[in-house]
């Protein structure tokens, strides 16, 4: 079972639809749920395993991205940097966590794949202005949804 801590103060369900059409998205309802639980804050266990060009690959959950007014873990500021100011993800793609690495974890707010969760390679960007928001050449799958994301975490690397 994963354990949050470090999480910021309990969120409801307005402030959760404010930073939805701010960021032109509908949240998976599994992620707003998870969002009332568990604002941001670090997890255990948090290793994660996905495939990369064929090979099994390895990252840590560094943090969760909360509602909040200040400056670190913010959602509002991923959505911002990764989003609005620059095209960095597809526009239904949101950023729900980080590794310690700075790569993203991402969960899909669109149709085709709505609730799965991507890794967001940021050696690898891909430019949205340009490519169309099918282009996953620096996501990779890691889940079908949040709760088998929660389920798969292991406590080290080995």
């Amino acid at each position: 079972m994963t354990k949050f801590t470090e999480t910021k103060k309990t969120i409801d369900l307005a402030q959760i639809s404010e930073l939805e059409r701010y960021a032109g998205l509908e949240f998976p309802q599994e992620y707003k749920d998870h969002l009332l639980k568990c604002n941001g804050g670090r997890c255990s266990p948090n290793v994660y395993t996905f495939i990369e060009n064929g090979k099994a690959a390895k990252s840590d959950v560094n943090w969760f991205f909360a509602i909040h007014e200040g400056e670190y873990s913010n959602l509002k500021f991923y959505v911002d940097t990764y989003k609005k100011k620059n095209k960095r993800l597809p526009s239904h793609i949101l950023p729900i966590a980080n590794d310690s690495g700075g790569n993203l974890i991402c969960i899909s707010c669109g149709q085709r794949d709505r609730g799965q969760i991507y890794f967001w390679d940021h050696e690898k960007e891909v430019d949205y202005n340009i490519s169309d928001d099918s282009d996953y050449k620096n996501l990779y799958f890691i889940s079908k949804s949040l709760d088998e994301f929660f389920n798969s975490l292991k406590e080290d690397f080995d």
